[in-house]
């Protein structure tokens, strides 16, 4: 009697317990999925992003979690850390505290489909922050590599690159001494988010594109901001320009092409030449705190009037403010912007025609900014592959091509670099590596690097070259996610094709 009042008891309890639970799942159903900033106060982080995506949902232990993003023209920006997630049952409360411990709260409006929102700040200040249901477009650009089928699942199929008209020949995996396998399974590793937010992935060998793969929404119409990588495209065009004007070499001085600001040169300065600028030994270092507006009118002023930090010739300093004196050299030998000699003498030849580089005051930014198609990027990368010929056209000579992407100086154990091209050999360590090593096999590997993620990697004694654009701009990891193309390239893509 006992035993049986027991196990009715038992299940009186589990059937309560199992009530709740659903209880529990049912109350929050209303506020998981993906959210979008209102029009009335998404302006709360204007001009910096345009609006606030949150995605809400239970992991695998049922406990609410919650992602951010930043959104800009459209496009994921960076992302919102949330450290720590709390959800009122009664409320129908969130509560999101981030990396800055800052504090979004927001209540679910079912009635009305809203999430009502503050931004609580350290200081006590509220900023109203409210969110609409957000279309599956959006999930797609934000969440989903690749969108999964409605089990949930992504399977991942290889698809010969798409023959156009714009100069790139197709071929496919399956038509060459290569390990097709081993790059399907690399795929499958990058749908899985395991090298971070990857956006796009070409791989070109023996001047075929055998692999152009998107991801995030994107295709091979859409360009992509390659920062830094702009620099490495300055370098050429500044190449084409010496090229031109065989009187001038790199051990000119600085001064020769400002000759307009003599003032500002001093017993140090006077030893600048245009191989320091190059190489970022020139002892200018950029300043630190919110970017300073140049002068109207005099864009390289600001620049050439600042101190020192070192002598010229002493020390690698990473600089993009001498990246951008570049581009004033390149107006001293040309008579034209970067922008526009770069139309008529290196994108015009490679039909590169969809592009856009960021101004200021008329000026293009040659350190960074440059929009390009990753189609147009491995246009760059084979013409430095094949010695600065395109088709039989001699773009930029072979010798500053050569020049410019063979090491000139020391950046660190684990790079060097050239002129505004960056250099790594079997003697630089691998810093993905516990304790950092080196590899005997590794193949020398000429690089174009740009912010979150962006390379162009030009491996001559394979004939290869790979492309990648991604969004990894958040740094709290050290970097990590958005350096690690290279070990991508170096361990996964290399091996594949080494046949």
């Amino acid at each position: 009697m006992k035993t049986k009042m027991l196990i009715h008891l038992i299940s009186i309890l589990l059937a309560m317990f199992y009530s709740a639970r659903s209880s529990k799942s049912n109350s929050i159903t209303g506020i998981e999925g993906l959210w979008i900033t209102t029009e009335e106060t998404s302006s709360l982080f204007e001009p910096w992003a345009h609006k606030v995506a949150l995605h809400i949902k239970k992991d695998s232990t049922k406990m609410l979690t919650a992602r951010g993003f930043f959104i800009l023209n459209d496009k994921f920006k960076q992302p919102w850390n949330f450290i720590k997630v709390r959800y009122d049952t009664t409320a129908k409360q969130i509560s999101m505290l981030d990396t800055d411990s800052d504090t979004l709260i927001c209540s679910l409006d079912a009635e009305n489909k809203i999430l009502k929102g503050a931004v609580h700040l350290q200081d006590t200040i509220q900023n109203p922050l409210d969110f609409v249901r957000a279309d599956k477009n959006l999930e797609i650009r934000l969440i989903y590599p690749r969108f999964p089928d409605e089990n949930g699942n992504i399977k991942y199929t290889y698809q010969k690159p798409e023959q156009i008209d714009d100069g790139l020949t197709a071929a496919s995996i399956y038509e060459q001494n290569i390990n097709s396998e081993a790059l399907i399974n690399l795929l499958e590793e990058i749908i899985m988010q395991k090298y971070g937010r990857l956006e796009s992935l070409l791989v070109l060998k023996d001047n075929q594109l055998l692999l152009e793969e998107y991801f995030y929404g994107y295709d091979r119409t859409q360009t992509h901001n390659i920062y830094s990588c702009t620099k490495s495209i300055t370098s050429l065009l500044l190449g084409l320009a010496l090229d031109r004007h065989k009187e001038i070499n790199t051990d000119a001085s600085l001064f020769q092409f400002f000759p307009q600001y003599d003032s500002q040169k001093n017993e140090n300065k006077a030893q600048i030449t245009l191989k320091h600028v190059l190489t970022m030994t020139a002892g200018f270092h950029d300043h630190e705190g919110p970017p300073k507006k140049d002068i109207p009118g005099s864009p390289f002023l600001h620049i050439l009037s600042k101190p020192l930090k070192s002598k010229p010739g002493e020390a690698f300093k990473y600089s993009n403010e001498s990246s951008d004196l570049l581009g004033g050299v390149i107006y001293s030998l040309t008579g034209k912007q970067a922008d526009e000699y770069a139309e008529e003498n290196l994108f015009g030849p490679l039909g590169i025609t969809n592009y856009y580089w960021e101004k200021e005051n008329g000026i293009p930014h040659c350190h960074s900014d440059l929009h390009l198609l990753p189609r147009d990027m491995a246009k760059i990368g084979l013409l430095v592959l094949n010695d600065g010929n395109w088709n039989n056209q001699q773009i930029v000579s072979k010798e500053w091509v050569r020049e410019s992407t063979k090491p000139h100086v020391k950046e660190s154990k684990f790079f060097d670099y050239g002129y505004q091209w960056w250099h790594r050999s079997k003697n630089n360590l691998q810093w993905w590596k516990e304790p950092n090593t080196v590899s005997p096999k590794e193949h020398d590997l000429v690089t174009a690097l740009g912010y979150g993620g962006q390379y162009i990697m030009i491996i001559r004694d394979l004939n290869l070259v790979v492309v990648t654009t991604a969004s990894d701009y958040d740094y709290s990891d050290g970097g990590h996610m958005a350096r690690s193309k290279i070990p991508m390239t170096v361990e996964k893509i290399i091996p594949a094709l080494e046949n």
